[in-house]
């Protein structure tokens, strides 16, 4: 009996997952009152085909209280009119103002279009700590002045050169949470936190490309997005950079502070998961397996209850199944009730990793309107 047999591989998941919920309840960042920030920040966001979030993104960095030091857009080669918007209704960077742009020079060969733009903007950055955000956030008004203090309660006097966070993960449809899910559950219940911020493996390595924050004394010393340059799922690789400099990562929980609507239709999410599913997985072989691994575990234990019957052992696989699903994606921020779903978040997420397989054969990934070599 299929269930019976994996039902120890739910266990171990099981309690790396409470481990991960006592961990996360230290890293959970609260909203903060004050006037005045404790570091001297500056937000860069890199900006390709975002016309539609534009808006809404600066109209919340507006709202950013108190000010950080600077924030910077940097559009990389943007077609969708995201340039013509940013030039009518922000100055150029460099005019002297809290609040402003610049276009990414032509991006060079070898380079993915984000890790160029991000190294553009480090250059003109002058803060102490140099926050990388999405274009696809929607910032609480506090939201930097919460995170500057988080920073300094849990990196200062320590080798944490890497800060992230988790936001709160929005879908517009069940499809998308539903393929979103397999994110939070890929993590929390096979990553120990701990690990992924001390441990110098880079097995532990993990980071969340929505937001990280460097030192800016450690990213001129180490240029970590320049060593990443050809990474198409650069957020791991960045940890992996810091952790092989004998510096740390800390992982924040950061549902309080931002939200993140990557992804607006299905069609954009099996896009991006695709582009990302094989490079997370490490490598096509190790894409291979997880496709098995999922299948095995969590789908044909379903299987066999339908086609034999319910038993006790297929009640107590769906059940830890279910409860795996569901309180990894409330640390992210989605609902509970997704965790009866799962069958249908495996489904889902099998067929885009597939995809990916797909692209990663092939030798090429496609993503807002470019080409990327990958091997």
């Amino acid at each position: 009996m299929i269930a019976q047999w994996v039902l120890p591989i739910l266990a171990t998941q099981a309690v790396v997952l409470l481990a991960n919920l006592w961990h996360w309840r230290r890293r959970r960042v609260l909203l903060e009152e004050g006037e005045a920030l404790p570091l001297s920040v500056s937000v860069l966001i890199p900006v390709r085909n975002e016309r539609a979030r534009l808006p809404q993104l600066v109209e919340s960095l507006r709202r950013l209280q108190p000010a950080p030091l600077e924030v910077i857009l940097c559009d990389d080669g943007s077609d969708d009119g995201s340039r013509e918007w940013l030039r009518e209704r922000l100055p150029l960077h460099g005019e002297g103002v809290h609040l402003s742009w610049f276009p990414a020079p032509p991006k060079p060969e070898g380079w993915v279009g984000k890790n160029w733009a991000c190294t553009q903007l480090a250059r003109k950055a002058q803060g102490d700590w140099l926050l990388f955000l999405d274009a696809d956030l929607w910032l609480h008004e506090r939201s930097v002045l919460s995170l500057a203090h988080a920073i300094c309660r849990h990196a200062s006097g320590s080798p944490a050169w890497l800060v992230t966070a988790i936001p709160t993960l929005q879908a517009q449809s069940l499809p998308v949470g539903l393929l979103k899910a397999m994110v939070p559950f890929s993590v929390f219940t096979l990553l120990p936190l701990r690990l992924a911020e001390t441990h110098p493996h880079p097995a532990f390595a993990f980071a969340n490309g929505q937001v990280i924050a460097f030192p800016r004394a450690f990213y001129q010393r180490v240029q970590p997005h320049e060593r990443v340059r050809g990474a198409v799922l650069e957020d791991v690789q960045l940890a992996r950079v810091v952790k092989s400099e004998s510096g740390e990562v800390r992982v924040l929980d950061g549902r309080a502070l931002f939200v993140a609507n990557m992804y607006p239709t299905f069609a954009d999410a099996v896009d991006g998961f695709s582009k990302n599913g094989v490079a997370i997985c490490g490598s096509v072989g190790g894409a291979v397996a997880v496709w098995l691994a999922l299948l095995t575990v969590y789908l044909l234990p379903i299987a066999e209850a339908l086609w034999r019957g319910w038993s006790a052992w297929h009640i107590a696989h769906y059940a830890l199944s279910s409860l795996l699903f569901a309180l990894s994606g409330w640390m992210a921020g989605l609902p509970l009730w997704y965790g009866v779903l799962f069958p249908f978040s495996v489904l889902i997420g099998e067929g885009v990793l597939w995809r990916s397989i797909r692209w990663y054969r092939r030798g090429e990934v496609r993503w807002k309107g470019r080409a990327y070599r990958v091997s």
